[in-house]
């Protein structure tokens, strides 16, 4: 027979202590003493001091263990019972989600995405979503990715709907080994305390999304029950606007044009090329000049000549070929690839770390790195690194260094002797690195 005067004071402790809400999803087996007896003045009004202790400790109890206090999810969750309303297929659709309380959605198929929203008034809330099944099997919750999103759409954490649930609960003598209490309220029996449960802690105060959507065609036809909290989550940070990572901004060709990096943070860029063409002359069809000569100009003639003719026979003359007739020669094409720069500020005396494409994988072999100091007075790193390389250099004065991503000449500097290019890998695509302020001296001290 289960002990009545017990799970009256749990309930009556539960009732005062609502903190249980940030620990709903935890199961446990708390030891549980319940001391009672009257005042220490012998009115048996007055709760004695063992009484008001051991209550404070049933207290905390319950809010660590509530379904061993007999409280559970749907003591504080309103049955299902309010439904989305389609198309709710973007954000700007998104359903309002009361907290507290049920909704009942349905993925139409594999593309069909539901969105709610619900707002919070303070920093540092946890928001704790409860996701059911069917009906035909509430906790058969497997199938679908729950998102959540800020303002502005972007993914914040993302939950796999899957859970290990040991199926539908009982209450109030459903269970044949359960001998039911005639003082006990009768509840019905309900699967809400099996509930997958998402927890997030939600930096900023505003508006959140939740967006609902089918794994593949797990979750497809199929419909689900989802429910939100809120509580209080302890963390006292600050949370200012932040991004999971950075990103480059073209143009950053040149040096002036570098992009600032942050220690620590991934940056994601994408190496570029564009086609570009020139012409060449046939041999036959040209004049050779000085450069810089203009007839026009007497004070551009070279010394003793009366004209800008250059003889291009004769070692040392650096002559250039001036077609007569365009029309006689010929368009070269080549690859014009990207050159991308970023920046990093230095305390000096410290060791900095280097990671590329450990975030995401990268397409291209290799790329050239030239890592300098002082436009080009300190060159800490000139030379080719591959996906997944990592390596320190010391950063021994304070100051900004500059690093400069390029395609890597082709088994060493080679240039084409028809066209004048320089032959490189062909270097497109994403790509990935960090750099990483250690902050620890570099001379090992």
């Amino acid at each position: 027979m289960k002990n009545s005067l017990n799970k009256t004071a749990r309930w009556s402790t539960l009732a005062l202590a609502m903190g249980i809400m940030s620990a709903i999803s935890m199961q446990g087996h708390a030891a549980i003493n319940w001391p009672g007896g009257g005042g220490d003045s012998g009115d048996p009004d007055e709760k004695s001091k063992d009484y008001k202790k051991g209550y404070k400790v049933a207290q905390a109890d319950c809010v660590a263990a509530p379904k061993d206090c007999g409280v559970l999810l749907e003591d504080v969750v309103a049955m299902p019972g309010w439904g989305e309303t389609e198309p709710n297929d973007f954000m700007d659709a998104a359903d309002r989600l009361y907290l507290n309380r049920f909704y009942q959605g349905n993925s139409l198929d594999k593309f069909d995405r539901d969105w709610f929203y619900l707002a919070t008034t303070k920093p540092n809330q946890n928001l704790i979503i409860n996701f059911l099944g069917d009906k035909a099997n509430y906790t058969e919750t497997g199938g679908w990715l729950v998102k959540i999103h800020d303002r502005f759409g972007n993914v914040i954490a993302a939950f796999d709907s899957t859970t290990t649930g040991s199926g539908n609960v009982y209450r109030s003598g459903d269970d044949p080994e359960d001998s039911v209490d005639p003082q006990e309220p009768i509840l019905a029996k309900t699967p809400l305390s099996d509930a997958h449960i998402m927890l997030t802690t939600l930096g900023s105060p505003g508006r959140y999304y939740i967006s609902v959507e089918s794994m593949e065609d797990a979750g497809a036809e199929r419909t689900y029950h989802i429910a939100a909290m809120i509580s209080a989550s302890d963390q006292i940070s600050p949370n200012p606007d932040s991004n999971f990572h950075d990103t480059e901004t073209e143009p950053n060709d040149l040096q002036d044009q570098a992009d600032p990096l942050r220690s620590n943070v991934h940056m994601f860029g994408t190496f570029g090329r564009r086609w570009v063409r020139w012409y060449v002359p046939p041999e036959d069809n040209v004049d050779w000049v000085w450069p810089g000569c203009d007839p026009a100009v007497i004070s551009s003639l070279p010394p003793g000549q009366d004209d800008c003719s250059c003889d291009n026979t004769t070692p040392g003359n650096i002559c250039i070929a001036q077609p007569r007739d365009e029309g006689q020669g010929k368009w070269e094409y080549a690859y014009d690839y990207d050159n991308d720069w970023f920046r990093y500020r230095s305390d000096g005396n410290e060791q900095l770390h280097f990671e590329l494409c450990t975030k995401s994988t990268c397409d291209f072999s290799r790329v050239h790195v030239r890592i300098i100091y002082v436009n080009d007075a300190v060159v800490l790193l000139d030379g080719p690194v591959q996906p997944g390389w990592t390596f320190d250099i010391g950063a021994a004065d304070p100051g900004t260094y500059f690093i400069e991503l390029s395609p890597e000449p082709v088994d060493g500097p080679q240039v084409d002797p028809n066209s004048g290019i320089h032959t490189v890998d062909d270097l497109t695509g994403p790509y990935n690195f960090l750099l990483r302020s250690t902050k620890l001296p570099a001379d090992g001290s």
